[in-house]
C-alpha cells in the first residue's frame, strides 16, 4: 500500500490449494507480508507514473516465471487496504489526508 506517495504496508494473498482465486470468499487467506526493496521500489515507480500523485493506492504485484515483478492491479478507487493487519496505517491515511487535503 503507498500512501502519500510512501510505501505503508504489503499484504500477501494466497490462493487456497488447487485453486487460484485469493478472495477469501474461494478459501484464500491475506497476512502481512514483509516486501523486498525491489518489490517496494516496483510499487513507488508504479505509482510515480500516474499523471497525477494520488491520496492513496495499492499496488498489486506478481512474480513472472523469469522471476521479474509485474504490475497485476493498479487500484486507485476504493480498494482493500488491509488496515485490520495494520491499524497504524489507518492512522497515517488519515493525517495524510488531513494535512494535504484539509
Amino acid at each position: 500500500m503507498i500512501i502519500g506517495g510512501s510505501f505503508s504496508h504489503a499484504v500477501l494473498k494466497m490462493a487456497r490449494k488447487g485453486d487460484f482465486r485469493v478472495q477469501d470468499d474461494f478459501g484464500g487467506t491475506v497476512s502481512m507480508y514483509l516486501p523486498e526493496k525491489r518489490e517496494i521500489d516496483f510499487a513507488l515507480y508504479a505509482v510515480s507514473k500516474l499523471p497525477s500523485k494520488p491520496a492513496y493506492a495499492r499496488v498489486d504485484v506478481i512474480v513472472d516465471n523469469k522471476d521479474n515483478l509485474a504490475l497485476s492491479e493498479l487500484e486507485l478507487i476504493e480498494p482493500e487496504m488491509w488496515f485490520r493487519l495494520k491499524p497504524e496505517s489507518a492512522r497515517y491515511f488519515a493525517k495524510h489526508i488531513v494535512d494535504d487535503f484539509i
